[in-house]
């Protein structure tokens, strides 16, 4: 029973992340930040298709502005599978 616990316990302190204001930068500062990643095209066809692909977890709008959250946008890359 105490190893049930444990595993709860972690499984929450992990899924609780710490998030800063560094982590959250403009959605046009992605590919420019991780160019390793994204083309300039290729985010721009990631932003827009971010509700089919698994990244609008990582989008916040505030105001006019769209915000990314460099943590999160970093789980859900990790979590896509690969085909």
């Amino acid at each position: 029973m105490a190893i049930a616990a444990n595993k709860t316990s972690d499984h929450i302190s992990a899924a609780q992340i710490t998030i800063t204001l560094d982590d959250i930068i403009p959605s046009g500062d992605v590919p420019k930040k991780y160019p390793h990643l994204y083309s300039e095209k290729s985010w721009k066809w990631a932003v827009v298709q971010r509700k089919h692909n698994g990244l609008a977890k990582a989008f916040r709008k505030i105001g006019k502005q769209l915000f990314v959250n460099t943590k999160v946008l970093a789980e859900c890359i990790d979590s896509q599978s690969d085909t």
